[in-house]
């Protein structure tokens, strides 16, 4: 009886969690589970045992989340839900990173975690030396970094959110072919990982047989050579990559531009492959390295087929005509881009379905017809993009209609010195840092967020216009000697346009931040139907914006100071009364309330 009471007891002691507790724990269980699935699928192998043990290392205590490992590719996995803690891990992190094989060493000699010392004798040991390991260490938060911390911690890989939910929704559809371009992103070289870093021909080439077709016969810009060849699918997957809207690469003055792969569509083309046993009757569209090809004018590639930096042909190999060469490329991964033709691309990748057995024979057959552009190397990445861009949107201009993010981004390209590119990029950087950080909509999965279409077209692009006639913009009061080049039909220079919108980023910070000052902070947050909570929407940052012109037109811009001065009873003000397009109204009301002179 006495037993039976002291387990009722216990019972009775067991800590009860909060309806908030037991969310935050599933919030965490499902973080865990999207990243170790995206593992799986890759082809890593998540140790066990390796959450909550802590370790001392040169001095400093420390523990790990989880160790994944593939072949010789060793990560170390920190995971956080709530506020990102990456200034905490940075010792631990800069110790390790200081050398990484010592660390290695560590974990074998002091045999930290039991999983880890039985993959490294089973599996590891009889193939890879400590020095041929590589280890990276992977730091999953669900909220954004800001800039400023990741610049203080380096040599870590971030998997931020969007990124995670990128390669989910990739290694979902492509399964273990995803890894070359994972191995990408973790900054890992072909040569350096698997049996590659063991294999000395690894940067060899491979040939296959084609055509040049020059410029006068494509009738594309000077110097932009054409090449049409026949490619095994296992080699175009090892090669290819895709710049697609929502992926990990950095951007930089312009966007991507390709949709995410449809899993329905590919497994359509997977079953065609495996009942049809026959090619895809199209070209797959791409762009080639001009660095890591070579052509040929014989099979045993004795006389080259040489190009200048322009893209001219040199010597006796100038030609007009569609020439027949034997196309030499580099055994390396991402160096093939492909404009059009992803899906049929990837119906090849390695799967775990029932068409594996027959697609995985298919994936040798040099069959697939690739038609490739090659760019003179003087051609600026800029111009690259936007032809690849403009190409893309001819190819399926009759086809699936694309998305407005997607059309944003092919702006960027296309035009990326009109309004609508440079709204659109001004609105990424108030996204990255400042009172509106991690605030906006930039990826389809993002809920909660203010949506950024209306705020471009209707609150940005008249404050930023490039008008010398209109007294209402930023441009008109920006005080560069060389901003008349941004009206130029066929300006390109893109350090120009970069402090023209830094400059129109730090202004409109400070009237928001000045704004975030002077609420009180729980109205400083997207507007929650649901709760009745929150300021932040579309028609408050319009109405924020064309205040911004008032001021620019009645030579009022200021400084944050003064904003706040000004803004400093704002906590009184309705700004829950206007809706929709009232946003001209908002910023003419708050105007005329707070800086009119009375």
């Amino acid at each position: 009886m006495k037993k039976t009471l002291n387990k009722k007891s216990a019972r009775r002691k067991r800590k009860v969690m909060s309806p908030e507790e037991r969310l935050r724990k599933k919030e965490q269980r499902d973080q865990m589970k999207e990243i170790r699935d995206i593992m799986f699928r890759i082809g890593f192998t998540r140790l066990s045992g390796i959450d909550g043990k802590e370790f001392v290392y040169d001095g400093r205590t420390s523990e790990l989340d989880d160790i994944f490992i593939c072949e010789n590719v060793i990560l170390l996995t920190e995971y956080t839900i709530g506020d990102p803690h990456i200034l905490k891990k940075k010792i631990i992190y800069d110790k390790i990173n200081s050398d990484i094989h010592a660390f290695v060493k560590y974990l074998i000699d002091n045999k930290i975690f039991d999983s880890f010392n039985d993959i490294y004798k089973n599996s590891i040991s009889n193939k890879y030396t400590v020095n041929q390991m590589r280890v990276k260490v992977l730091y999953c938060s669900k909220k954004s970094i800001s800039q400023e911390h990741k610049d203080n911690v380096l040599n870590v890989i971030y998997f931020d959110y969007h990124i995670v939910k990128y390669f989910k929704s990739l290694t979902g559809v492509v399964k273990l072919s995803a890894r070359y371009e994972f191995m990408d992103f973790l900054g890992i070289k072909e040569n350096e990982w698997g049996d590659n870093i063991l294999n000395s021909s690894v940067g060899t080439t491979s040939c296959f047989s084609g055509h040049i077709l020059p410029e006068e016969r494509s009738s594309f810009k000077e110097g932009y050579k054409i090449i049409s060849f026949y490619i095994d699918a296992e080699s175009l997957l090892k090669r290819a990559y895709v710049l697609r809207q929502e992926g990990w690469r950095k951007k930089e003055n312009v966007g991507y531009y390709q949709r995410m792969l449809d899993a329905k569509k590919i497994v359509s083309m997977r079953r065609y492959l495996s009942s049809e046993r026959r090619v895809f009757i199209n070209n797959i569209i791409t762009t080639i390295s001009e660095n890591d090809i070579r052509m040929y004018k014989d099979q045993n590639r004795r006389e080259e087929i040489v190009i200048d930096e322009n893209g001219n042909f040199v010597g006796d190999n100038k030609r007009t005509n569609v020439t027949p060469a034997y196309v030499e490329i580099l055994n390396k991964c991402n160096i093939i881009g492909i404009i059009d033709g992803q899906h049929r691309t990837f119906a090849y990748h390695e799967g775990n379905d029932v068409y594996e057995e027959s697609i995985k024979r298919l994936r040798k057959i040099q069959n697939l017809l690739v038609t490739g552009i090659i760019f003179p190397k003087t051609e600026s990445k800029e111009n690259r993009l936007k032809f690849e861009a403009g190409l893309f949107l001819e190819i399926n201009s009759n086809q699936k209609k694309v998305g407005q993010l997607i059309q944003q981004e092919i702006q960027m390209q296309i035009k990326p010195f009109s309004n609508i590119a440079v709204s659109k990029r001004i609105l990424n950087m108030l996204n990255e840092h400042g009172a509106l950080a991690n605030m906006i909509e930039l990826y389809t999965y993002e809920k909660g967020k203010i949506k950024t279409a209306s705020v471009v077209s209707f609150g940005l692009k008249p404050l930023i216009k490039f008008d010398l006639d209109k007294n209402d913009s930023f441009y008109s009061i920006w005080n560069h000697e060389n901003k008349k080049e941004l009206l130029e039909a066929n300006c390109q220079n893109y350090a120009l346009l970069d402090e023209y919108i830094k400059f129109c980023v730090k202004e409109i910070n400070e009237v928001m931040s000045a704004f975030k000052s002077c609420l009180k902070s729980y109205e400083w947050k997207p507007y929650c139907a649901k709760a009745s909570s929150g300021v932040l929407t579309v028609t408050f940052i319009n109405g924020v914006l064309n205040l911004i012109r008032l001021l620019i037109e009645n030579n009022q811009l200021n400084g944050i100071d003064s904003y706040r001065d000004k803004l400093k009873s704002i906590d009184g003000f309705n700004i829950k009364q206007y809706k929709s397009s009232q946003y001209r109204r908002m910023g003419e009301d708050i105007y005329n309330k707070y800086f009119t002179t009375k």
